[in-house]
Formats: structure tokens, sequence, C-alpha cells
């Protein structure tokens, strides 16, 4: 379906844009109705219970709601005293056998709800889990308007019966990992990251490299494994000479890429984790097999959570600012909700992480 101008309320023609009309006239539910030609319960049927409405009529329902800026709760978006006060984070984990919220996410959540609580809005957490379900439920609860904003800590955008979360018109930030393109983001830069964990190695004299990576179409994977290859070829060292072992980010993937070094009789003389739960995970076994760490292999890890500073000796990791980047995350999304309009630059924050030398790494044996 295609709505010309002719069919659009007024104010979005003379504007020249929805979004700036939209906070002079609030579109109502039958101003959708009306350029669709069906009924406001068919409107609020489609967005609400997908699967009660005819794929082709759902269809033309979400591209009304795209160009006219509806919300199913459009008092939500100009009362204050109607307004839900919630944020919703959504991340996921693997799978229910997973803890809610894992060690990297900590620091990050309470950097958002302590910005959010400054501005007096509560925070709901949902983890989708893997779950087709959950995500249904994620996305009917913000189309219902039962949260004024949305940050997301994942790698895309929830979808359910053929919508997806931003056909709510809600304002969303992601953190960590864009979410959908043109999403406004909050991150560090990673390649930049990786590159200073090649460099730390390459300097050491380290020559042969291990890789443990996330699922190949993760954004932040493609990020870290871009900086450490790029660093790696400025050396002169090519990705053949670079042993890869898959990963998830979590503790039972770096378990597994442990066992697959041991049994090698060709190791790398270091290996780069992208995450200080796979990094820790694939110590525990190296080390089992009575392998010393560093003085039989140099280990680095990424994300600077607390277990890594612990663990024997201390893991030289990347840290990231993490309660900073989900406070700009949670002030970001705040102004977005208040109706301010983002120059480009405010679009896309990143920060600088630190290398932090623990005790892990070390020239490697001659």
């Amino acid at each position: 379906m295609s709505i010309d101008d002719s069919t659009r309320p007024r104010d979005a023609v003379k504007s020249g844009g929805v979004q700036r009309a939209a906070r002079r006239r609030v579109t109502k539910i039958e101003d959708v109705a009306a350029l669709v030609g069906v009924s406001a319960s068919t409107v609020s049927r489609a967005l609400a219970r997908p699967e009660r409405v005819l794929p082709e009529t759902r269809a033309r329902i979400l591209e009304a709601v795209r160009q006219t800026g509806y919300t199913p709760n459009p008092a939500a978006r100009t009362l204050r005293a109607a307004r839900s006060m919630n944020v919703l984070v959504v991340l996921s984990s693997p799978g229910h056998d997973e803890p809610m919220v894992s060690a990297f996410f900590n620091e990050l959540l309470m950097g958002i709800d302590l910005a959010l609580s400054a501005a007096g809005y509560g925070m709901l957490l949902g983890n989708l889990y893997q779950s087709v379900e959950r995500e249904e439920r994620v996305v009917n609860l913000v189309a219902a308007g039962q949260v004024d904003g949305v940050l997301l800590m994942l790698n895309r955008m929830p979808k359910a019966s053929g919508r997806s979360l931003t056909d709510s018109g809600v304002p969303m930030v992601s953190v960590t990992a864009p979410a959908a393109p043109g999403l406004p983001l909050v991150a560090i830069d990673e390649e930049a990251a990786a590159a200073a964990v090649a460099r730390h190695l390459l300097e050491l004299g380290h020559r042969r490299f291990g890789y443990l990576g996330g699922p190949a179409d993760h954004a932040i994977e493609q990020r870290r494994c871009a900086g450490f290859m790029a660093t790696l070829a400025d050396a002169r060292i090519g990705a053949d000479a670079v042993v890869r072992y898959p990963g998830d980010f979590r503790v039972g993937s770096g378990r597994r890429a442990g066992q697959a070094f041991v049994a090698d009789r060709t190791r790398p003389s270091a290996v780069f984790a992208i995450s200080d739960e796979m990094a820790i995970g694939f110590m525990k076994e190296v080390r089992q097999s009575g392998l010393a760490v560093p003085a039989d292999l140099s280990l680095v890890g990424f994300d600077g959570i607390p277990f890594a500073e612990f663990c024997e000796p201390p893991l030289t990791t990347v840290r990231q600012p993490r309660e900073l980047i989900g406070r700009s995350a949670a002030e970001l999304l705040v102004a977005l909700m208040q109706g301010t309009e983002l120059a480009a630059e405010q679009r896309c924050i990143r920060f600088k992480a630190e290398l932090w030398l623990g005790g892990t790494t070390a020239p490697p044996r001659t």
C-alpha cells in the first residue's frame, strides 16, 4: 500500500515530515483507520492481536502507522500524567538455564537505572531467552503503550507475527550493539579496542595467534574481529596464521575452545577471547590440562567484568566503561522521550575502552 500526500495529515505535508507534525497534532487511531479504509477496532486488533487480522490488511495498517507516526497510546506521548513513566530494557540470554543477567550487564543496568531514576522513570527488564513467545510479548507490550521508551541490549530488532518493535513508534536506543540501522547507538569503539589487544601481543613478540570469537552474524564479533585481524595484517600476519575458535560470549564455549586448544599439537602462543566469560572458561580448561598461563599461553579477554580481576593470575582484558555507557544511553533515551531532536553526531556515541594488563600475558617461550 502507498499513501500519497493527498491522504496524509495536512500538518505533515506542510511541515515536510510526519515526525515534526506529530508534536503539533496527535494522530488518532481513527486517522489510521480512515487512511486504510477499515474500522478503528480492526486497527487495534492488527496491533494487539495480529493473528486475528488478514496479512494483507495488517500490512496496509502497519504502513499507515509508519507514515502517520501513530502510537497505540497517543496520550502517553504528550501528557506527562498519562505516561507509563517506565522504560523497557530488552536483552537476550541463550536459554532458560542461563542467568537472567550475565556479569557483563550488571554495571550497564546500574547506570541505566540511576539515569532513569533521576529523570523519574522506572525500569522494566525483558529477557527474550531466544523465545518466540517472549519476543511476541515484548512487541505487544510496547505496541500497547505500556512503556514510554525502549533500550535494546541485543544485536537485532525484536519481531513478532510480521511486526517489528519499530512499528510502535516508541523512542528506542541501542546499547553496546546496533539493533537496527539508523537507531541511536551508545557503545565503545570496538575495532580500536581489539586493535590495542593485537598490538600488545605483537609487542610481546607473539606471532602465532588464536581468536575465540562470537556468532558470525553478531555486530560486536564483526567489529572486534575486524580490529584484531587488521592490526595483525599490518604486521604481515595473515588470516591463515590465526586459529579460529567458535564461541557465543559464554563460559561454556570458552571451555570447549580450551579443549580444542589442548588437543591441538601446533598451538598458538597467544589467544584473544572477545569476552571475559569465554576467556575464563578457556583458562580453566588449559590449566586443568597442566599448561600454565602465561608461561605456556598468553590470554586476553574483553569487557573487564569483576570476576576477571579475581582470576589467578588476574586476566588481562579490555575494560569497558559499562556504567557510563548505560547512563549515557538512558539519558539519550530520556531526551528522545521528551521530544528532543538529535543532531547527527548525537545519534552514535562511542567511548574509548582501556586495555588493562593483568597477569595472563607474557613474551612467548623461545
